[in-house]
């Protein structure tokens, strides 16, 4: 259709524009708009008619400041004339609300109630869109103004990693491993471990390994934040293992966008190739002023990892890490690139030793995997589940036949905490049990059963005092050597570590 045949001069062509298309109305206003304001104001308030004609084609077609000047100038014009307000200035309200200038537009909505009480029209909607705005828009824009002013609260909190957890401690964040989490009927929290440590600067520093499902929840619980964060090691790209990292990082983004000190806070992530690849997006985050907000480090088997973007890693955070394999299949390589590490530390043990952590992430057993631990004197081990095929060892993780051949590779004789984790949930209610039979099966067959191997299965409540190896009594608070703790399990969900003198 020519739309020669609407004519901005012309308010008895102006009923043609609703032959035209969206686009072309769109397109006829706004190249019109400055003669169409002439004659509207040309012909005065007493022809609303074509008022609400352009009106109502600027709001229809998303032109509402357009809109805005029009009913502006019909309420000036009404105002003048000693007129009824009501719908110039609700048409007005209207254009004002989707701009998004809603206390504009609550003035409008008022203005026009008012001129319908005073006329006694109780039917015109000005009193539906003041509630709209008073009863849902205003009170959930203070929602999020209050969410907002929390959110920055917390993120401003000071660090508390000294007070709750302290220096030199491991704790398991872990329940349940794979998928469990996402179909279970009970408590199923996934996780991993949070480690804390001193730097030789005195500096207390806290690691996040393998942030699974429900970590981050846990860590607040624990009265903690993402200023606790320092760094995040992680083993492979499975979601139980990494479920949390995209809220770290999205808290730390916020964190840095609008701490009080205006200091970008940088996190330090150690991760597999599938980890690389799963948050590649990520990893190249930087704040408001390009500072970047995360350094990157591969982890390779057979890497001393000793550095981070050229600073030594034992000064920076205490810790160096020896990467060693894992024969477990990445989702991102599709390959078996899944890593197990060595946490080597300066906290003294015996002899002039250094405590050293091994975690053994997700991996099958292979004959001397158990090797490549032979200097710890703390092994995470993950289990996965137990051996399902008559003479068969599992494919993707240890088992438990995998875990006991791991342990006498590892340590066979020789003083050693295990600490069993990674069950699937097919375990609940035996994991103590389970973690007995692993522990008997690893000791020596000739000879004295050391009481210094002692196979503990992990749980969230579950906290290692690295200095002395001792563990902290569930009910009273109180740590005790490792070898003299005893795991009830009287409730399956939820396991709680006793002292045993």
């Amino acid at each position: 259709m020519d739309q020669a045949i609407v004519d901005a001069a012309r308010p008895n062509t102006w009923e043609n524009l609703k032959r035209l298309s969206p686009h072309a109305q769109k397109d006829w206003t706004l190249k019109n708009f400055k003669t169409i304001l002439n004659t509207l104001l040309g012909l005065g308030e007493n022809n609303n008619l074509y008022w609400n004609l352009i009106g109502y084609a600027c709001i229809n077609n998303n032109l509402y400041h357009e809109a805005e000047i029009v009913y502006d100038e019909l309420v000036k014009q009404t105002q003048k004339q000693r007129k009824n307000l009501s719908l110039p200035a609700y048409y007005r309200g209207i254009a004002h609300f989707l701009q998004g200038r809603f206390q504009d537009a609550y003035n409008d909505f008022k203005l026009a109630r008012q001129c319908d009480l005073h006329e006694k029209n109780f039917h015109n909607p000005s009193a539906q869109a003041i509630a709209y705005m008073e009863e849902t828009l205003f009170p959930t824009r203070e929602t999020i103004r209050q969410n907002q002013a929390k959110l920055v609260r917390d993120l401003n909190s000071p660090r508390t990693l000294g007070r709750v957890m302290g220096s030199n401690v491991l704790r398991t964040i872990h329940k349940w491993n794979s998928a469990s989490p996402l179909f279970s009927s009970g408590i199923s929290q996934g996780g991993g471990y949070f480690l804390t440590l001193k730097n030789p600067r005195g500096e207390l520093k806290g690691i996040a390994i393998d942030p699974g499902y429900d970590f981050f929840d846990i860590f607040r619980d624990l009265g903690m934040g993402i200023a606790d964060i320092d760094a995040i090691i992680i083993t492979h790209d499975h979601d139980d293992h990494t479920e949390s990292v995209e809220g770290i990082l999205s808290l730390l983004a916020k964190y840095n966008d609008h701490n009080e000190q205006k200091k970008t806070r940088v996190l330090d992530i150690f991760g597999s190739a599938g980890v690389l690849l799963k948050f590649h997006g990520l990893l190249s985050a930087t704040d408001l002023f390009g500072n970047r907000e995360i350094n990157f480090k591969l982890l390779v088997p057979g890497a001393e990892i000793t550095e981070i973007k050229g600073s030594p890693l034992f000064e920076k955070h205490g810790f160096t890490i020896s990467v060693k394999p894992a024969h477990h299949t990445e989702r991102w390589t599709n390959q078996e690139s899944a890593v197990g590490l060595i946490v080597h530390t300066n906290i003294p043990y015996r002899q002039g030793e250094r405590l050293n952590i091994g975690i053994t992430g997700d991996t099958r057993y292979e004959v001397g995997l158990g090797k490549e631990y032979r200097d710890v004197q703390i092994l995470l081990l993950n289990i996965g589940s137990v051996e399902k095929e008559e003479g068969k060892l599992l494919k993707q993780h240890l088992g438990m036949l995998g875990c006991i051949n791991l342990l006498k590779e590892a340590r066979l004789g020789k003083p050693l905490l295990a600490i069993l984790t990674e069950f699937g949930e097919e375990f609940s209610g035996r994991r103590e049990t389970i973690s007995h039979i692993i522990e008997n099966w690893a000791q020596p067959m000739e000879g004295v059963r050391s009481r210094e191997l002692k196979v503990i299965p992990a749980d969230i409540h579950l906290e290692l005092r690295l200095e002395d190896l001792n563990v902290r009594e569930t009910d009273t608070n109180v740590f005790f050597p490792y070898n003299l703790i005893k795991v009830d399990e009287s409730d399956a969900e939820v396991l709680r570590y006793k002292f045993n003198g």
